[in-house]
Formats: C-alpha cells, sequence, structure tokens
C-alpha cells in the first residue's frame, strides 16, 4: 500500500519572498544610524579653526539607499589672504594641515579616520542586528 505525504510550503514560500525586502529595510535602517554616528562622532573629533566650527558645521553624510552605501564629506571652504580659497578640511585632513598643531584639544587631523578605525566593527554589528530584526519581524 502506498501513502502519500503532501507539505503546504505556502507559507514558507511566503516568508521567503518578503525576506530580501526585509533584510533590505534593516540594512537601510541600520546604515543610516551608523552614518549618523560617523557623523557625530567626527563632528566631536574634527578640530575647530580660529574663526570659529565652520568644519564641523559643513560635515555631511550621503546614503545611497539602492546600493546601501554611505559616505561622509568633510569640505570646508574658508578663505585665506594668501590662499585664496581653499577646502580646510581638505587641507588638514589629507594636505598640508597634518604639520598644523591643533589649538582645540581632543581633535584630530584625521577627524573622518579615526571615528571610522574605532567604531567601525560597532556599526557593521548594528547594521546586521538591524537585518536580522527585521528578518525576525517577518517571521524567521
Amino acid at each position: 500500500m502506498a501513502a502519500n505525504i503532501e507539505l503546504d510550503l505556502s507559507k514558507f514560500i511566503r516568508l521567503l519572498e518578503k525576506t530580501p525586502e526585509a533584510v533590505y529595510r534593516g540594512g537601510k535602517r541600520g546604515l543610516h544610524d551608523a552614518m549618523d554616528d560617523w557623523l557625530a562622532e567626527s563632528c566631536d573629533v574634527a578640530p575647530i579653526a580660529p574663526k570659529g566650527g565652520n568644519l564641523r558645521k559643513q560635515l555631511a553624510t550621503k546614503v545611497d539607499a539602492k546600493t546601501l552605501t554611505g559616505e561622509i564629506r568633510g569640505n570646508a571652504v574658508e578663505y585665506s589672504p594668501g590662499y585664496g580659497r581653499f577646502n580646510y578640511g581638505y587641507w588638514l585632513h589629507e594636505g598640508e594641515g597634518q604639520s598644523t598643531k591643533l589649538s582645540t584639544p581632543d581633535t584630530t587631523h584625521k577627524f573622518l579616520d579615526k571615528p571610522a578605525q574605532e567604531h567601525q566593527k560597532d556599526w557593521l554589528r548594528h547594521i546586521e542586528s538591524e537585518m536580522e530584526k527585521e528578518a525576525e519581524r517577518e517571521g524567521w
């Protein structure tokens, strides 16, 4: 005598179909959180020019929702009698400003790199956690 086993996989299939969207939502939220944190940390360690905090005000992040990539920029265009208009942020971070003694305590020339080096693993864990939470909400 033959026996048949029938499996109803419809719930599982629906779950599989929802998973990419859920993981994407979690990844996007986690990436935005990480970029916000990177911006805050960079602002905290960015040097303050004698004229004020123009560099800190000009720090900005951008997230590409299609590719789930983020970037941070530290451009601050200043005018100097000796140089004219120049990008103070780039000059400090990458250029000749490396030899400049910073007047603000607890700041660094590498105001974008330092937070990234210190927190990159935490940010990746947070993004993964947000993806997992979103998958769990869908039933995983």
